[in-house]
C-alpha cells in the first residue's frame, strides 16, 4: 500500500519500519524522470514550481496504488494541493493523461506524442514508462519483523516517543504516562506538537494493528479506532459484500458519501476514526454522522472494556477508543450525510448534516434522528424529534420539523445563532425529506430532481487556442518554463533551501496582540532564561529611523512605543533551532494600554482618518450629463479583502561575511528595496550588502513591499550575534504581519438612457489602507485612473480616498486595485440593466471602447481590440444560445439556478513614473560558448527567465540549451526596478536583447572571417583577439512625462491589455454552494513571446480572480484581529474549484502595434479583471431565483459571494406552513 501523506502531519518517528519515498526518489535530473514528472513538464503544468513536488508525490502514488486510474480518481488524489500560479488546468490535464477514460492508448495517446516532440529536451534522461527507477521495498522491511514487532522509543533528551505496536502495550503507556499527547491522526494533535503545548512524552498509536480491524458481525460492522479513513474506505467494499442483504448495507453507503467530503487524501491517510471522535471539533464529518446512526463505542484501559453510546462518550484516565460499532441498517431504514463548506472540497464543514429515518409499511415514522456539526458550540448538536414518531411521512411532518428546527435552532447554547447555518440546518432536512419521499415512491422523481441532484460535476475538459509562429527560432514557441526539470523533481532551490551553515541561528517573531496600544512594558526574562536562546531584539538595535517603506518610509521594522495593529512585530527572538525561537517567542509577555482603533472604512470616514488628500479625475460635464439622464440611480458597492496565498511564505537568511559585509537571500519582487534597507537599518554600506533571489514561490504583489522587513530583521540577527541567521515565516503569522489586497467601498451616482449609454458616473472610492501608506496611494490611482474598465462613459467623475485604518497595511495585489474598482463598475451595469430592462450584456456592448475614444485620463484610445474580442466571444462562446439554455435550465429546476454573463476590459500596462521605466541586464559568453544571461527581474512563475533566454536564443541565433540564467543579484544589477505591474519581461526582456545585440556586433569580424566554423570555434578565436564577451543591456524606453491626473499630462500606460470572457454558473440556490460550469476567455496579447507561459498567466489569473470573488473571505473582528489567518480558515480555490469547461484563445492582434518587445503585450494581471465574470454570472442565477419569489430587478451583491451571501440573497426558498 502507497499513501501520499502531508509531512506536517505525519512525524518522523512515525515512519520508523516504513519505507519512505520523496520526489527526489520518483526521479531527478541525474537519474532521469519519471512519467509523472515528464507530463507535468509536457503539459506546462508549472509556474513558480513551489508546490510542485507535492503534485508529483500525490500522482505517483496514485498510479503505484492504481495503474490506470479514472478521471475522478485522478482529481480526487490531488483535490489536498494547493496551486496559486496556474490555475489548475494544465495539471488536471498531465495527469488526467493517465486515465483510459481520457484516451483508451493510455500513454501512446497521441497528444502525448506530440508533447513529446514539442518538448525534445525533456527526454535526454526520461525513463520509460515500464520502467521504474522507484527503489524496491527494502527488503529488511519484508523478511524481518524486526521493526514491527517491538516497541521502539526515541528521545531527544526534552521529547520522548513511544511506539507500541500491540493494544497492551499502548494501554500500559496510556496507564504510566496519563497526561502524554496520544498520536493517532495527528490532525488534532499536530497543532499542539507545533507549539509543544503539551506535557510529557508522545504515544503513537499508528502501528498498533488491533486498532486497525475492521469486520462485519450479525448486528453491524465494526471499525478500529486506529483505522485511517482511506483505511476505512478500502475496506468498506470488503465489508460490504460481506453484509448479504441490500437494505441492511445502507449504512455503508452513507459512509462512503461521507467519506467522499471527508477533506482530502493525503488527510484521509492520517486521520483515524478514534482521533477523529477525540478531537472535540464540533464540526467533524465522521462525529457527525456516527452521532446519528446508532453507534456504539467500544473503551478500553488496563482496566478492561466497556461500551458506551457514542452520545455518551467520555474518556477516563489512561482510556482510547478501540473500535466503534456501526448497526446494520434496518429494513425500512433511510439514511443521508450531507455538508455544506467554503470550498467544494479541502473544507471544514460550515454545517454538515446527517439523518436516519425508520418508516413502517403504512409510511408511518418508526424513528427519526439528525444531527448537525457547526452549529452548537463544541459539540454535535441534535434535537429531540420522537414526537413525530407515529406521523405520517407526509407534507405535514415536513414543515413540523422544519417549524421545531427553526425553533430549536435559532438559539443554540443560549446564543443566538446565525441565519445561514439555521437555514442550511433546514435545507437538509428537507432535502432528506425529498429523498426518501422519492425512495419511498410518494412522488416522482421529477418534482424534487433539481433538488437532490449534485451541483453540475460533468469530465473536465478545455480548450487552447493560439497562432503558430511563423518564425524558426525560439520566440513564439511553446517553450517549457526553464527551472522545469528541477521543480517536477524536488531539486529547485528556494530561500529556505539555501543550506544551513555551521552555527546558524533561528529567528522568529514577537506579535501584538493589540490593533491599537501603547506598550508600557515588554517582559524578555521567559524567553531569555531557555538554553538556547541567544538574543532578543528590537527597534533599538536598528538605526533611525528604524521604518521602511515604498513611498514614505512610515512602516516600523518594530514597533516604537506604540502598536498600530494586530499582529505588528514587536520584538524578534534569536535562537538555535527554529522550534526553539518559536516557543520562547511566546514566551515574551508585553503589556499594553488600549487605545481606541479605526478597524474598517466607515469608521474612517466617520472620523476623517485618510492619508493624503483625494484624488480626483474628470471628464466631462457630470451636472449636466446626469441631469439629461433619462434615469439616475443611486448606490453603493464594497469589496473585501484578499490574502495573496503564495505558497512559499516570507523568508531569508543572512551570512555575516567578512570586513562587515552581508549577504541576504530574500524572498522578495524588488532586491533594491531590501538592499537599500538593510543598509539604511543596520549601517552597512550598500556596497557591502549583496541581496539575491534564486526565484520566488509565488509572489503576486505580496512580496513586493513587506520583504525588507523580514529581510532586515533576519540580517540584525546575523550582525548582533556574529552567525549566520534564518527567518521563515509561519503560514499563521505570514497571514498576520503583512497586508492583503485593499478592501474598497464604492458610492456612486449614475446617469444612463434608455437605450443603455452611460451618460454620467460620479463615484467616490474609499480604499483600506491599513496603519500605513505603504503601495495605497499609487493603488488607489490606478482604481481611479482604471475605473470603467472596458467600457466609455460620457461624463465620469471618481474620487478615490485612502482611508488610514489600525489593520495590517494593505499593500500591492495582481490587478493593483483595477480588480475593486471594475467591481464597483459591473455593479453599476448592472443596475444599469435593471432600471432599464435590458440585459448587462446590452449594456456593455453598446459602451465598449472603440478607436477614437478618450479615456478619462487623457489618452486617445487607438488600436482598440475590444469589439473584436467581444464578437469573437460571443461567437465562439455560443453565448446567445446558451442564454436561452440557462433561462430553460431556471425554468425547469426550482432549487438549482444557472447564470451566464459577459464582460470585458482594458489593462493599462506601465509604469506613470519615469523613474520606473528602466532595466539591466549582463551577459556572458563562455569559451566553451555557453551563455550566462542576468537581469534586474525577479522570477516568481511568470516565466520571466523563461522569455529572456528566448529573447537572448533569438538575438545570438542559438539553441535555447546553450542559454541559462543563474539568479538575481545587486552585486551584479544594481539598482534594479520591482519587477511588479506585469512589467518584468517589458523592462528585462529588452535589456537582454540590447546586451545580446551588443555581443553580436562585437563578434561580427570574427565571424565574418570565419563563417563556416561552428559557433564554439568563433568565440575561442574572439577570446584570442581580445573582443569582450560580457555586455550590459539597459533599457532605457522614450521619455515620457510623469503622469498628472489632474492635468491628464503624461502617460499613464505604455499601452493596453484587452480581453472579454463568457462564464456560466450553476448555484444552489439553499445553500449558496456554486460551481463555474464553462468559462470562454479572449485576450489580445498582440504576438505572444511564449503562448504556453501567457495561457498558463491567464488561466492563473483567472482562477486567482474566482477565489476573490467567491470563497476568499477574510474578515477582521471587533478587536482588530484577522479571522483567516490559516490556510485552514482561508480557502482559496482548489481543484475542483476551477471552470469544469476551461477554454482559452489568444486572439490576433490586426494592428500593427509598437510595445516594448517584438509586439507582446504583458499578460500577469490584466486576465484577473475577466474573473469579475464569475460574480456577474452568479448575480444572474441568484436573480433568477429571487424571480420565482416575486423579487423582480436590482439586489446588491458585495464581493465576495460567499454561500452565505449567495444564499442570504436567494431568499426564503422553503416556506413552512404556520
Amino acid at each position: 500500500m502507497h499513501v501520499a501523506l502531508d509531512s506536517c502531519l505525519f512525524p518522523v518517528c512515525a515512519a520508523h519500519g516504513k519505507s519512505v519515498v520523496t520526489v527526489e526518489g520518483v526521479g531527478n535530473t541525474d537519474t532521469g524522470l519519471h512519467a509523472v514528472q515528464r507530463r507535468l513538464l509536457e503539459n506546462h503544468g508549472l509556474q513558480c514550481g513551489f508546490c510542485t513536488p507535492g503534485f508529483v508525490m500525490s500522482a505517483f502514488t496514485l498510479l503505484r496504488n492504481h495503474p490506470a486510474p479514472s478521471r475522478r480518481q485522478v482529481e480526487r488524489s490531488i483535490e489536498g494541493n494547493l496551486c496559486r500560479c496556474t490555475g489548475y488546468r494544465p495539471i488536471i490535464e498531465a495527469f488526467s493523461s493517465f486515465s483510459p477514460e481520457v484516451c483508451p492508448m493510455g500513454s501512446q495517446c497521441c497528444r502525448n506524442r506530440d508533447r513529446l516532440e514539442k518538448t525534445p529536451s525533456v527526454d535526454k534522461k526520461l525513463i520509460a514508462e515500464n520502467e521504474d527507477q522507484v527503489p524496491i521495498f527494502p527488503p529488511e522491511l519484508q523478511v524481518s519483523d524486526a521493526y514491527r514487532s517491538g516497541q521502539a522509543v526515541f528521545g531527544s533528551g526534552e521529547i520522548t516517543w513511544y511506539r507500541p505496536v500491540s493494544l497492551r502495550q499502548l494501554l500500559q503507556l496510556r496507564d504510566t504516562f496519563p497526561s502524554a499527547l496520544l498520536v493517532m491522526g495527528n490532525t488534532t494533535t499536530g497543532f499542539a506538537i507545533k507549539k509543544h503545548e503539551f506535557d510529557g512524552p508522545l504515544i503513537y498509536g499508528g502501528d498498533v494493528t488491533e486498532l486497525k480491524r475492521c469486520d462485519v458481525t450479525d448486528v453491524g460492522i465494526t471499525v478500529g479506532g486506529g483505522c485511517t479513513m482511506n483505511e476505512l474506505e478500502e475496506q468498506l467494499p470488503v465489508l460490504e459484500a460481506k453484509v448479504k442483504e441490500e437494505w441492511k448495507r445502507r449504512h455503508i453507503n452513507v459512509f462512503n458519501e461521507m467519506l467522499s467530503r471527508y477533506a482530502v487524501q493525503q488527510i484521509r491517510n492520517c486521520a483515524t476514526v478514534g482521533g477523529s471522535l477525540c478531537c472535540g471539533r464540533n464540526d467533524s464529518d465522521i462525529s457527525t454522522l456516527l452521532h446519528t446512526l446508532p453507534t456504539v463505542v467500544t473503551i478500553a484501559s488496563l482496566s478492561g472494556e466497556r461500551t458506551v453510546p457514542i452520545q455518551n462518550m467520555k474518556l477516563g484516565k489512561g482510556e482510547i477508543i478501540t473500535k466503534v460499532l456501526i448497526p446494520h441498517s434496518e429494513k425500512r431504514e433511510y439514511s443521508w450525510y450531507w455538508k455544506v463548506a467554503g470550498r467544494r472540497s479541502f473544507s471544514l464543514a460550515i454545517v454538515n448534516g446527517a439523518a436516519s429515518a425508520t418508516i413502517g409499511t403504512d409510511n408511518t415514522v418508526t424513528r427519526l434522528r439528525i444531527s448537525f456539526g457547526g452549529i452548537a458550540k463544541g459539540k454535535v448538536y441534535s434535537t429531540d424529534l420522537t414526537s413525530f414518531n407515529k406521523k405520517k411521512w407526509n407534507d405535514d411532518l415536513l414543515h413540523g420539523v422544519l417549524g421545531r428546527l427553526t425553533a430549536a435552532l435559532e438559539s443554540v447554547n443560549g446564543q443566538q445563532e446565525d441565519k445561514y447555518r439555521e437555514a442550511v440546518a433546514s435545507a437538509f432536512w428537507f432535502k432528506f425529506y425529498a429523498k426518501v419521499t422519492t425512495e419511498l415512491q410518494l412522488s416522482t422523481a421529477n418534482d424534487y430532481q433539481s433538488l437532490l441532484t449534485p451541483l453540475y460535476r460533468e469530465g473536465y475538459h478545455s480548450r487552447q487556442t493560439h497562432e503558430q509562429p511563423t518564425s524558426t527560432d525560439a520566440v513564439g514557441r511553446e517553450t517549457r518554463v526553464k527551472h522545469g526539470d528541477v521543480a517536477v523533481s524536488g531539486q529547485a532551490m528556494y530561500a529556505d533551501d539555501v543550506p544551513a551553515e555551521k552555527g546558524e541561528l533561528s529567528v522568529a517573531l514577537v506579535l501584538s496582540t493589540k490593533a491599537r496600544a501603547k506598550i508600557l512594558n515588554v517582559d524578555t526574562s521567559g524567553a531569555l532564561m531557555m538554553e538556547g536562546v541567544r538574543a532578543y531584539l528590537d527597534h533599538r538595535d536598528l538605526a533611525a529611523p528604524g521604518t521602511h517603506g515604498t513611498i514614505i518610509k512610515d512602516q516600523p521594522i518594530f514597533a516604537i512605543g506604540e502598536v498600530l495593529f494586530w499582529g505588528q512585530p514587536i520584538g524578534a527572538v534569536v535562537a538555535e533551532t527554529r522550534e526553539l525561537a518559536v516557543r520562547a517567542a511566546a514566551k515574551v509577555s508585553v503589556l499594553y494600554e488600549d487605545l481606541e482603533p479605526i478597524l474598517t472604512i466607515q469608521e474612517a470616514i466617520e472620523k476623517e482618518s485618510y492619508f493624503g488628500p483625494p484624488m480626483e479625475m474628470v471628464e466631462g460635464d457630470v451636472e449636466a450629463a446626469l441631469a439629461k439622464s433619462d434615469v439616475v440611480f443611486q448606490g453603493e458597492y464594497a469589496t473585501g479583502l484578499q490574502d495573496h496565498m503564495y505558497i512559499e511564505p516570507h523568508a531569508a537568511v543572512a551570512r555575516l561575511r567578512e570586513g562587515g559585509e552581508m549577504e541576504v537571500t530574500v524572498t522578495g519582487q524588488s532586491i533594491r528595496h531590501d538592499q537599500e534597507a538593510i543598509a539604511e537599518l543596520l549601517g552597512i554600506p550598500n556596497h557591502k550588502t549583496t541581496v539575491r533571489v534564486k526565484r520566488l514561490g509565488g509572489g503576486f504583489g505580496g512580496k513586493e513591499s513587506i520583504s525588507p522587513a523580514v529581510s532586515v530583521i533576519t540580517a540584525l540577527a546575523a550582525k548582533k550575534t556574529g552567525k549566520s541567521a534564518r527567518l521563515v515565516l509561519p503560514r499563521e503569522v505570514d497571514m498576520a504581519f503583512k497586508g492583503k489586497r485593499h478592501p474598497m467601498l464604492g458610492v456612486y451616482k449614475v446617469g444612463v438612457s434608455n437605450d443603455g449609454i452611460l451618460e454620467a458616473i460620479d463615484v467616490k472610492l474609499y480604499s483600506n489602507a491599513g496603519y500605513a501608506v505603504d503601495l495605497s496611494w499609487p493603488i488607489l490611482e490606478n482604481a481611479v485612473t482604471s475605473f470603467e474598465s472596458g467600457y466609455k462613459v460620457r461624463a465620469l467623475r471618481v474620487v478615490g480616498r485612502a482611508c488610514k485604518t489600525h489593520t495590517a497595511s494593505n499593500t500591492a495585489f495582481r490587478g493593483f486595485g483595477h480588480p475593486q474598482g471594475v467591481l464597483v463598475m459591473e455593479d453599476i451595469v448592472t443596475r444599469a440593466a435593471a432600471v432599464t430592462g435590458l440585459t448587462p450584456e446590452v449594456i456593455r456592448e453598446r459602451n465598449l471602447y472603440k478607436d477614437g475614444d478618450m479615456a478619462p485620463c487623457g489618452t486617445l484610445m487607438k488600436n482598440v481590440t475590444l469589439p473584436l474580442l467581444w464578437r469573437e466571444c460571443k461567437q465562439g462562446s455560443h453565448y446567445e444560445q446558451r442564454l436561452k439554455d440557462v433561462e430553460d435550465f431556471n425554468k425547469q429546476n426550482r432549487w438549482k439556478k444557472r447564470g451566464i454573463a459577459m464582460t470585458a476590459t482594458k489593462y493599462a500596462v506601465g509604469f506613470g513614473l519615469p523613474t520606473y521605466n528602466q532595466g539591466a541586464a549582463l551577459v556572458n559568453i563562455y569559451l566553451d560558448g555557453t551563455v550566462l544571461v542576468e537581469h534586474g527581474g525577479i522570477e516568481m512563475g511568470q516565466g520571466l527567465n523563461t522569455k529572456c533566454i528566448q529573447v537572448a536564443s533569438r538575438t545570438l541565433g542559438l539553441p535555447e540549451e546553450k542559454i541559462y540564467t543563474w539568479e538575481s543579484s545587486t552585486r551584479e544589477i544594481p539598482n534594479a526596478i520591482v519587477t511588479a505591474g506585469s512589467m518584468g519581461f517589458d523592462l528585462y526582456g529588452p535589456a537582454v536583447k540590447i546586451a545580446c545585440e551588443t555581443l553580436i556586433e562585437r563578434l561580427k569580424p570574427v565571424r565574418e572571417a570565419m563563417p563556416d566554423d561552428p559557433w564554439e570555434k568563433q568565440v575561442k578565436a574572439a577570446f584570442q583577439q581580445r573582443v569582450p564577451m560580457s555586455a550590459t543591456g539597459y533599457n532605457r524606453p522614450p521619455d515620457k512625462d510623469h503622469f498628472s491626473m489632474a492635468k491628464k499630462n503624461g502617460n499613464k500606460q505604455d499601452y493596453f491589455t484587452y480581453g472579454a470572457v463568457c462564464t456560466e454558473v450553476e448555484i444552489d440556490v439553499l445553500t449558496g454552494e456554486n460551481q463555474v460550469v464553462r468559462t470562454d476567455i479572449f485576450v489580445d496579447l498582440g504576438s505572444s513571446v511564449n503562448p504556453a507561459v501567457d495561457i498558463g498567466q491567464i488561466e492563473g489569473a483567472y482562477v486567482m480572480g474566482l477565489g476573490m470573488v467567491t470563497s476568499e473571505d477574510m474578515r477582521v473582528n471587533a478587536e482588530g484581529q484577522n479571522m483567516h489567518c490559516s490556510p485552514l480558515l482561508y480557502k482559496i480555490p482548489s481543484v475542483t474549484s476551477v471552470p469544469r469547461s476551461f477554454n482559452v484563445t489568444l486572439v490576433k492582434n490586426p494592428y500593427d502595434i509598437k510595445t516594448n518587445i517584438y509586439s507582446s503585450k504583458s499578460v500577469g494581471e490584466p486576465p484577473l479583471i475577466l474573473s469579475m465574470s464569475v460574480i456577474t454570472a452568479i448575480k444572474h442565477a441568484v436573480g433568477a431565483a429571487r424571480a420565482q419569489q416575486g423579487q423582480e430587478g436590482y439586489f446588491r451583491m458585495d464581493s465576495p459571494a460567499t454561500v452565505q451571501r449567495i444564499a442570504e440573497l436567494c431568499g426564503e426558498q422553503i416556506h413552512t406552513k404556520k
